[in-house]
Parts: C-alpha cells; sequence; structure tokens
C-alpha cells in the first residue's frame, strides 16, 4: 500500500464497512421488531464515522512533526468519542433510566469498527513513518 494512498484507503474501507454494518444491524433489529429511529442509528454511526475521519486525519497530518505523540492522538481520539456519546446519545438512551444492551450495542458496533481500522492504519503508518 503506497503511503498517499492511506487517506483514500482509509476513507473507503471505513465507507463501505460502516455501510455494511448499518445495513446488517438495521435490518436485524427491524426483523426483531425494534425502531431503529427510536434509537438513535443513524446519528450514533455518523457520529463514529465524523470521530474517525477526525482521528485519522489528525494522525495522518502530524505523522510527521510529532511522530511520538501519534499514540497519544489516538488515544486522545477514543476519548473524545466517549465524551461525544455521552454528550449526545447517553441522555437519549439514558430517558427511561437504563442503558440496555441493545442501546450500548446501537453504539459500540461501529464504534468497535471504526477503533479497529483505525488501529490497523494506526499501525501501518507508524511502519512506514
Amino acid at each position: 500500500m503506497k503511503f498517499k494512498a492511506f487517506p483514500i484507503f482509509f476513507v473507503s474501507f471505513l465507507a463501505l464497512g460502516l455501510l455494511g454494518l448499518f445495513l446488517a444491524q438495521s435490518t436485524y433489529l427491524e426483523n426483531k421488531g425494534y425502531d431503529i429511529s427510536s434509537l438513535q442509528f443513524t446519528k450514533s454511526y455518523v457520529l463514529n464515522a465524523i470521530m474517525a475521519l477526525i482521528v485519522f486525519f489528525a494522525i495522518y497530518v502530524f505523522r510527521d512533526k510529532y511522530r511520538d505523540l501519534l499514540g497519544f492522538f489516538f488515544l486522545g481520539g477514543s476519548l473524545l468519542k466517549f465524551t461525544l456519546f455521552f454528550i449526545f446519545l447517553y441522555p437519549g438512551f439514558n430517558q427511561d433510566g437504563s442503558l440496555e444492551r441493545l442501546e450500548f450495542l446501537v453504539f459500540f458496533v461501529p464504534y468497535g469498527f471504526a477503533l479497529v481500522l483505525e488501529t490497523f492504519f494506526l499501525v501501518k503508518l507508524l511502519n512506514t513513518v
């Protein structure tokens, strides 16, 4: 994989992966009788996609100048994702007083995918810098 193609590959894998997960998870939930509009489903996927892009491009842009700090950018991005979860998604999930497993999975499935993808590309990036 060529170094300059990293952003293109990352954005492509992220978009296709999240779209595939979105379709699979929404189809599964609708077949089980859940109303995905009440689960903040789309909001969760969009939030995770935007944050993954921000974290990746922050690491990519600062890869030469702050090479020793790239791991901290990655960890800071994860912390920022959870902070945004508690600001934007948690209040809606916690309206009934508890965070159910289904509500957690609506956030964690796209978060987990984006985290694995970010980790893979960070390792590739660190091996080429």
